[in-house]
């Protein structure tokens, strides 16, 4: 370890004491020497390049190697006294809540005061910040002579790109404008490629001719860098989604093994340390496969009953142990409305899931805090919307497009793409609260990284490659358990792929 600061600190760089701490904790012995030069090699492509070796870049160096927490084995005679979460009480607070809060009739009128709901916030949103508080309107930013400097919040109707050009039309509450982005400025021309129609943003534009205003500056709302809650001891929280029992792929024995490991039955003295304190496992959808959810999906079912398929997931979610508190969010394949937000799984369909033990069910998204560590969670549908529409993003890399959420503070920042989104009276896909830690599924490959004091993980799936994925050329990455350790805010990624 001596050697691998030494290396660095050649190199020019410095070491925050936290990127120490996370160096220590990814860099085994096998894998150290690649773990720096991968953060080395980050660290210098960086614009601008950092003078400073944070966390964050320590921990998407050792997600690029996919260093993870080593296969977790069953290790004999570990007894069974007391353990550590089992006398210490839950801290669990629901903080939002979708569920009881949805319905709408899908009339012209629901549709305007949903957009207006996601107007009003994210301009609240801009009013925070000491940047863009002295916004102006479009009809500002017209009224200017040639050359004339605008500067206002408005939502994108509509986004051409011809050649090296993009226009943007957009609009506020009084006028609308078309706004020529051109790649004479290339961070405003990549940032203009990213964003997509509904998005609301912060413009300085200059004045051309007619009703053509040329962008200068383009703001997203953004994630103020902040200090995240940490609890006052050493308490882990499981992150599980994407389990879909039922389904032929369904990775059984794989998920056995983490059970096993949630008793203290399987994993050696590090792993069994790290168990025995585990106060919280979040599900964050899709528990089970569900029915005809994309084309032909009978051929991917082991379980083609739904009814079924939740009477097997209720089996293994019963074998959690009782002092472990468990929250559940519905995906796209639970037995739910499609449309964001959800509801939580009614009764009707996880009632033995319900029975099973003790289940802290909610809508997606919500948001929860543990321990004084505020947790935003959301299934993730709306990522294959954005990794399909904005350049630069990819399947492999979930944690980036999650960043830019974040970014955007929208889990869905375009209405009528493949997510069904529900004009309710609000939008409550708008991030307005700042998470600590931001859990997502969906994509089944899992990852973790950080961005401005938000610990931000992909949980991951435990469904092998199905036919559909092989037809789509989608490679999932399953077996892989994100643990957080609610105190350092640490991320360690246990493999139970096999024995």
């Amino acid at each position: 370890m001596r050697r691998a600061v030494g290396t660095i600190l050649e190199a020019g760089f410095q070491m925050e004491s936290e990127a120490f701490k996370t160096l220590v904790e990814k860099g085994r012995e096998d894998s150290l020497k690649p773990l720096v030069d991968e953060v080395l090699k980050m660290a210098s492509l960086a614009q601008p390049r950092p003078l400073f070796i944070s966390a964050d870049l320590v921990l998407r160096a050792a997600e690029q190697l996919d260093l993870t927490a080593g296969p977790v084995v069953p290790v004999e005679g570990l007894g069974h006294g007391r353990r550590f979460a089992e006398d210490r009480e839950s801290r669990l607070e629901v903080v939002f809540d979708p569920t009881g809060k949805l319905g709408t009739t899908g009339a012209l009128d629901d549709f305007l005061r949903y957009f207006r709901s996601r107007f009003e916030k994210m301009s609240a949103l801009f009013r925070q910040r000491i940047d863009t508080r002295s916004a102006g309107t479009i009809s500002d930013a017209l009224a200017g002579g040639t050359n004339g400097r605008g500067r206002f919040v408005c939502m994108v109707v509509e986004k051409r790109e011809k050649a090296n050009r993009i226009f943007l039309t957009v609009d506020d509450y009084d006028d609308e404008a078309t706004v020529l982005v051109g790649d004479s400025n290339p961070s405003v021309w990549q940032m203009a490629r990213r964003i997509s129609r509904d998005q609301v943003l912060f413009l300085e534009t200059r004045k051309s001719s007619g009703k053509l205003l040329v962008a200068e500056n383009i703001v997203l709302p953004e994630i103020p860098d902040h200090k995240p809650g940490r609890a006052s001891e050493e308490v882990y929280a499981v992150l599980i989604s994407d389990v879909h029992v039922g389904s032929k792929v369904f990775m059984e024995d794989a998920f056995g093994r983490v059970l096993r490991w949630l008793k203290g039955e399987v994993g050696g003295p590090d792993q069994r340390h790290i168990s025995d304190h585990v106060k919280y496992v979040l599900i964050g959808g899709d528990l089970v496969d569900g029915i005809g959810v994309y084309p032909r999906q009978e051929v991917d079912l082991k379980v083609p009953d739904i009814y079924e398929q939740y009477r097997l997931a209720a089996k293994l979610v019963g074998e959690i142990p009782e002092h472990m508190e468990v929250v559940l969010i519905p995906g796209n394949h639970d037995a739910v409305r499609q449309a964001l937000p959800q509801p939580a799984i009614p009764k009707e369909f996880a009632g033995p899931v319900y029975d099973s033990r003790r289940i802290v069910s909610l809508g997606d998204p919500s948001e929860v805090r543990l321990d004084g560590v505020d947790f935003l969670l959301f299934h993730g549908t709306s990522l294959m919307d954005i990794l399909s529409s904005a350049p630069g993003f990819d399947y492999q890399r979930p944690v980036e497009v999650m960043e830019y959420q974040l970014r955007a503070r929208h889990l869905a920042p375009e209405y009528g793409k493949s997510t069904p989104i529900g004009p309710e009276m609000e939008d409550w896909l708008v991030v307005e609260h700042v998470p600590d830690v931001f859990q997502s599924g969906h994509i089944h490959v899992p990852g973790s990284g950080v961005y401005r004091g938000t610990t931000i993980v992909n949980s991951g799936a435990w469904q092998g490659q199905t036919d559909y994925q092989k037809r789509m050329g989608l490679v999932p990455q399953p077996g892989l358990l994100p643990v957080v350790n609610l105190q350092s805010m640490q991320v360690r990624m246990m493999d139970f792929r096999s024995e």
